[in-house]
């Protein structure tokens, strides 16, 4: 049975709503007085958590700085609207400079930054809005920032959309976010909220697969909302010791403290959903809230009785911050989300409007519920070391109910995953050598997984497994002159379930100044996975990467970043065309046999930040991600594309109006170019027979679908008021309308082979007030 969960095709039936909107909204655009805009935050030691006095915080645009009081605190007041770029230095320690800063009326800049102490003074590190700089600029680590989830094209406030703009990274599907990370599944990559890892945090996790079941890396929509956001550390396939438990990606989500001084609101309207953001102080000075609350545009729609196609789609989600700082840089921290989904079918009663089997069903609803609770804790000791305690609990639960009147019954699936994550660790500065942590990250997974087939299978009756992860660690850092060391080593234990191992994972990473602009290195990383519950509970899949990099300096604004890589895989469950290699919501058999991968490549990235005037991200990849299959050959993956590429770029424009106000007009385009993605021939006279779809696996994956070509359009335009910011702005997803090719797939209403494509042209309103 093949059918898709069309998330965004609402859009087709609400274009005479945008236009209401539209009219609308430009008449709040109205007037006020001369704006003025904050930029405020602290300054600290990255290692040990100590505020620094006396640093100099420096603004290079206007050429005006100031220093740190003595808790390490800097203002600017009475800022133009705009955006900055920030030099921060300390007499021993790192500079660092950051680019595209965004201030803005009604909502202060609040930047929490950290410096890296160093024995040795070397050229200033440059770095986008992120609070620390990216030790060794390996380009296995992207800072997604919140500012550029909100600016950039069509990401649907997502920062795993976002990513897609840089190299190795592309979409498996338009309608959902997963993540192909150089030709590996989805199925290889985690999530992890505030350094600790979590169940997939998405909406109707089902978006945009082949089968229309859950899936354990996407959705449509993450659950979190980017106005809690700070910034996201996106790993690829190199880690630092501290993580583990992924062999493609990891996505840590990091969230932003409220405002501890004064009250801020946001409140977003858009046809995607409603969000109400409201933050301040507990106590003022000091402990802050940060709460969001979501609702989907969709939803509101279907409560108001508007009809919206053939699906009802609707998604909600609140999640929040709760900041309490003690004395002598002592902290505890509250965090969470929780969110719920559906997608509901609504038949229609008129055949002859019959297009695909998927009119056959008079039921497909699918229900999603997940939340996640956590805290951390931090205790300075001194000026020499920093103790850090965090614990979370995550859950989801996945239902899916299919009814056909052509079906001899009905189908059924269950998936329900809880993660309770624990980790301590001690970090200790070792000057001049350097700084080292020790720690242990402890791992709980309970998941079920269950399915019933109405057709092609006989179902699962239910796959159960629980074990515990338990991995103590080691990491050192150190740095002598140009030369920059991180050393670590990881033991992973398996406990309970699958073969209870300890396995060994060393990291190594070395990064070479060669001069004031160019720095080059190297990395290697062994890490190991759990396999997911739809796949048979074996052995841990395997991961080692190699990597060697090249940065270049070009300009103020300006880096070029060029990286090799060869990564191995062992242990995957499965063999063949039929292993977790190339699955990423199919349950596997269950079968002892285990496969090989390997994916190869080159990676290059060029960026003009968003300092003033034009800015561009232009990323480039070409890889060849291959199995082992049952006759020992080395074969083409599902997901290998061959190359993926990716321009982004923009053009922002400032001015004073007669009312003396800043204002921002600026358009942004997104161009993706990618190969595209590779299927096992369907047989039909097979599938004829059986009604559904029948792969021939034992051929692979040798058919390989059209190149995937997208552009996409963002528009805005932002007024800073006295007292708070509006902007408006539309983004248009596939503003050409290509139609790219999702898969080909068995029909037995049409009883033909045939195609189903993703998204078209989809434009998306929006408007944003701060105050």
């Amino acid at each position: 049975m093949m059918v898709t969960c069309k998330y965004f095709r609402f859009f087709k039936t609400t274009h005479s709503i945008q236009l209401g909107l539209l009219s609308l909204l430009f008449l709040c655009l109205g007037y006020s007085l001369n704006a003025q805009a904050t930029l405020r935050g602290s300054v600290r030691d990255a290692d040990n958590g100590q505020y620094l006095t006396g640093a100099t915080v420096y603004l290079k645009n206007i050429k005006k700085g100031t220093d740190t009081d003595t808790l390490g605190n800097f203002r600017f007041t009475d800022l133009a609207p705009g955006r900055y770029t920030i030099e921060v230095s300390f007499l021993g320690y790192q500079q660092l400079e950051m680019a595209e800063v965004l201030v803005s009326t009604g909502k202060e800049q609040v930047l929490d930054i950290e410096l890296q102490e160093a024995p040795t003074s070397l050229t200033s590190i440059t770095v986008k809005a992120s609070r620390s700089p990216q030790s060794g600029a390996s380009p296995n680590l992207l800072r997604l920032t919140q500012e550029e989830t909100l600016r950039f094209p069509v990401t649907f406030n997502d920062p795993a959309r976002l990513a897609t703009a840089y190299p190795g990274i592309s979409g498996a599907n338009d309608q959902a976010n997963h993540l192909v990370i150089r030709g590996q599944s989805p199925l290889g990559m985690h999530w992890r909220l505030e350094g600790l890892e979590i169940v997939n945090p998405n909406h109707t996790a089902n978006a945009g697969t082949f089968s229309d079941r859950s899936t354990l890396s996407g959705g449509g929509v993450n659950a979190l909302s980017a106005q809690l956001l700070e910034e996201a550390n996106f790993y690829l396939g190199a880690y630092p010791a501290g993580y583990g438990n992924a062999t493609a990606g990891l996505m840590d989500l990091r969230l932003r403290n409220g405002n501890n001084e004064q009250r801020e609101h946001t409140i977003q309207a858009g046809l995607i959903g409603f969000d109400i953001a409201t933050e301040g102080p507990i106590k003022e000075g000091a402990s802050s809230y940060l709460v969001n609350y979501r609702y989907s545009f969709t939803g509101l729609l279907s409560d108001l009785g508007v009809p919206l196609g053939d699906e009802d789609i609707r998604f909600q989600d609140l999640s929040f911050k709760l900041n309490f700082p003690g004395e002598k840089g002592n902290a505890f921290q509250l965090f969470g989300i929780m969110g719920r989904s559906s997608n509901d079918f609504i038949q229609s009663e008129d055949t002859t409007a019959w297009e695909s089997e998927k009119d056959l069903y008079s039921t497909i609803d699918f229900d999603s519920k997940m939340a996640t609770i956590g805290f951390n804790w931090q205790h300075p000791q001194q000026d020499k070391g920093l103790w850090l305690l965090s614990g979370a609990w995550s859950g989801i639960r996945n239902s899916r109910l299919a009814v056909a009147s052509d079906l001899p019954n009905r189908e059924y699936d269950n998936l329900e995953q809880e993660k309770t994550s624990l980790r301590l660790s001690y970090r200790r500065k070792l000057l001049p050598f350097g700084s080292v942590t020790f720690g242990i990250e402890g791992l709980y997974l309970d998941q079920k997984v269950s399915r019933e087939f109405a057709l092609g299978g006989e179902g699962i009756p239910g796959r159960v497994s629980d074990g515990i992860v338990l991995s103590p660690y080691l990491d050192w850092r150190y740095q002598i002159k140009k030369l920059n060391l991180q050393l670590g080593w990881r033991a992973t234990t398996y406990l309970n379930w699958l073969d209870e191992k300890t396995y060994s994972e060393p990291r190594l990473a070395v990064s070479y100044l060669a001069n004031k602009t160019t720095s080059l290195g190297g990395e290697y990383n062994v890490t190991t996975q759990a396999p997911s519950p739809y796949a048979p509970q074996l052995q841990a899949r395997k991961a080692r990467q190699y990597s060697l990099f090249w940065n270049r300096k070009l300009g103020d604004n300006r880096k070029i970043s060029l990286q090799v890589y060869h990564q191995e895989l062992t242990q995957v469950a499965g063999t063949g065309a039929r292993s977790a290699i190339n699955q990423l919501e199919i349950i596997l058999p269950e079968s002892s046999a285990t496969t090989e991968g390997r994916t190869q490549g080159v990676e290059l990235s060029l960026q003009q930040f968003a300092t003033g005037g034009w800015w561009y991200v232009l990323s480039g990849s070409l890889f060849d991600a291959r199995y082992l299959n049952e006759q020992d050959e080395w074969v083409k993956t599902r997901f290998a594309q061959d190359f993926a590429t990716a321009l982004t770029f923009g053009k922002e424009w400032s001015g004073v109006d007669r009312l003396d106000r800043t204002n921002r007009f600026g358009f942004n385009v997104a161009v993706r170019w990618n190969g595209g993605l590779r299927s096992t021939p369907i047989l039909l006279q097979a599938s004829q027979a059986a009604r559904t779809t029948v792969f021939d696996y034992g051929a692979g994956f040798t058919n390989q679908l059209p190149a995937y070509f997208r552009t996409d359009l963002r528009i805005y335009y932002q007024k800073n008021h006295a007292t708070w910011n509006s902007m408006l702005s539309l983004d248009i997803q596939n503003w050409s309308g290509q139609q790219n090719t999702a898969y080909d797939y068995y029909d037995r209403y049409l009883g033909e082979i045939t195609t189903r494509y993703q998204l078209e042209f989809i434009p998306i309103l929006s408007y944003r007030i701060n105050f």
